[in-house]
């Protein structure tokens, strides 16, 4: 078989000079030079060479694994890359499901809480929702916590920032600490559960089980402080209703709205009632 020319195996192979180029400079092909015109002439080989370079990029190699795997991998070596990359892409696609599904639940809550305003509607919390705590501003000091923060970047957009409000906030008493933090995934362990009590005052991850609740939403003007008077519409409404709380209710950040020069902090409230 006569070699090839770069722009003859470009149309050949459906690939711009360039791409072959790059191949070239990166050790895949090895095309010779004419000595008359100094053209590159390309075997064979060099085509298959480059279309197998192309298709092991294309299922997420890097350059340096397509490379190994063309140079001198043997056959028991390659599959098991493949094999590897096929696992790789099984978890990135269960990642992706997670968050597809997470993105419609969030856009179901944002719709909720935008048609729920003030009002207070039968619903359900969901098992073993976690909330990371924040008191008085400051992280809470102990190494589960700060293992537990150190995860909250890698699952974006899974954690929202939450408050958790006790259930004497909801019995006429206003002698109570707020709590913000980050609402977690399921898959995170949890320090210890949480029952119709609130946590001790060392707890740093809150577990409320699966319970009927009713949900809420309101608007406000600052994200990180909560005061009595600004909860006391809230708990009034709840019991005028007819609702007790059985348990401490969680509330999460859904949406930041910007109006000119002014921010208002749109938050879905969950009280679980008996």
């Amino acid at each position: 078989m006569r070699k090839l020319k770069i722009g003859e195996l470009s149309g050949l192979v459906g690939a711009p000079a360039s791409a072959l180029r790059f191949w070239e400079e990166r050790g895949i092909t090895e095309p010779e030079k004419d000595s008359g015109n100094n053209y590159r002439l390309y075997s064979a080989e060099d085509s298959c060479r480059f279309l197998m370079a192309r298709r092991y990029r294309s299922l997420g190699f890097s350059l340096s694994e397509a490379k190994d795997m063309i140079a001198g991998a043997d056959a028991s070596d390659i599959a098991e890359r493949l094999r590897r990359r096929l696992a790789e892409l099984d978890a990135e696609a269960r990642r992706l499901d997670a968050i597809r599904d997470e993105l419609g639940r969030y856009l179901d809550e944002c719709r909720a809480a935008r048609e729920g305003l003030g009002v207070f509607a039968p619903s359900y919390l969901p098992a073993a929702r976690y909330v990371f705590t924040i008191e008085a501003g400051e992280l809470v000091d102990d190494q589960s916590a700060i293992a537990l923060s150190r995860r909250w970047a890698d699952r974006l957009p899974f954690s929202s920032y939450s408050l958790y409000l006790p259930p004497e906030a909801f019995l006429g008493s206003m002698d109570y600490r707020v709590r913000w933090g980050y609402s977690l995934g399921d898959d995170y362990l949890v320090s210890e559960p949480m029952g119709d009590s609130p946590p001790e005052s060392h707890s740093s991850v809150v577990r409320l089980d699966g319970a009927a609740c009713v949900f809420t939403a309101f608007f406000r003007d600052d994200a990180r402080n909560l005061h009595p008077r600004e909860l006391s519409g809230i708990v009034s409404s709840f019991q005028a209703a007819g609702y007790a709380a059985a348990g401490p209710a969680i509330g999460h950040l859904l949406e930041v709205d910007v109006e000119e020069d002014r921010c208002r902090y749109l938050y879905s409230l969950y009280i679980p009632i008996k």
